[in-house]
């Protein structure tokens, strides 16, 4: 087995006995997984290290027992196991939730923005992760103002990169988009989604397109993180609208 495979395991696991030790955890997945080999051992000692240091775990089980082997769910790791937001400790599940969401559309340097943003997030560099998702989210208003323009060639892309700021970018996408008809569930969804994008570009973006300073901590980040996904299914579909056959609004 991979340790792609191996986490999810891990995760359930630690939902059962949130206070445990890493033999008990390597034996509950070895018995449960008819794949398991014997080395897969370190891979599961691998993981559950990730999980410590991404502050999800923490040594010792109880007051007789407070070191390494023994681990225990921190509350922090508690809400993100009941809330269902452990994907953001997954980084290959979170990198396939991107795919499935923009059914494979997503640019290449948006996937890659955000998955370093997840890596950065895991080594609590909160500052470095969220520079990283507002270049991403920067990356995908200038997509969506070329699709909206009917511009392809990259001259376009380094323009719009070079003399238009996050605010300016979405003031250009809706006024473009309000010359379109969209299905009414994409239209719903536009101000806010574009207002969220906006938001997350402006993190470290002036309006002129240079660098900003910003303050991070463990919660807004994972909070960013985990609405990147959906602003990403919302920010391609759009595309896939605007470069599919014009339709124009009703008078």
């Amino acid at each position: 087995m991979d340790k792609a495979l191996l986490r999810p395991l891990v995760f359930d696991a630690l939902r059962r006995t949130p206070q445990t030790h890493l033999h008990a955890i390597e034996n509950e997945i070895r018995q449960r997984s008819s794949g398991y080999e014997r080395g897969d051992a370190l891979l599961v000692q691998e993981a559950v290290w990730d999980l410590l240091l991404q502050g999800v775990l923490a040594p010792g089980k109880n007051s007789l027992n407070l070191h390494l082997p023994f681990v225990h769910v921190t509350e922090y790791g508690q809400r993100c196991l009941e809330e269902g937001v452990i994907v953001a400790h997954d980084p290959d599940g979170y990198v396939a939730r991107l795919r499935a969401e923009t059914r494979e559309a997503i640019a290449l340097d948006v996937l890659e923005s955000a998955q370093d943003a997840l890596l950065a997030f895991h080594r609590g560099l909160f500052r470095v992760s969220l520079v990283l998702l507002s270049r991403a989210a920067f990356e995908i208003l200038i997509e969506l103002r070329r699709a909206l323009d009917g511009e392809r060639d990259g001259a376009s892309a380094h323009r719009h990169r070079d003399v238009v700021g996050p605010t300016g970018l979405v003031h250009s996408v809706r006024g473009a988009a309000a010359q379109r008809t969209l299905p009414r569930a994409l239209a719903e969804e536009l101000d806010g989604r574009l207002s969220e994008l906006e938001a997350l570009a402006r993190l470290a973006h002036t309006e002129a397109g240079g660098p900003r300073n910003l303050t991070a901590d463990r919660e807004s980040t994972l909070g960013r993180l985990l609405l990147f996904p959906a602003q990403c299914r919302f920010a391609y579909t759009l595309l896939e609208e605007c470069r599919g056959p014009r339709r124009e609004p009703v008078s």
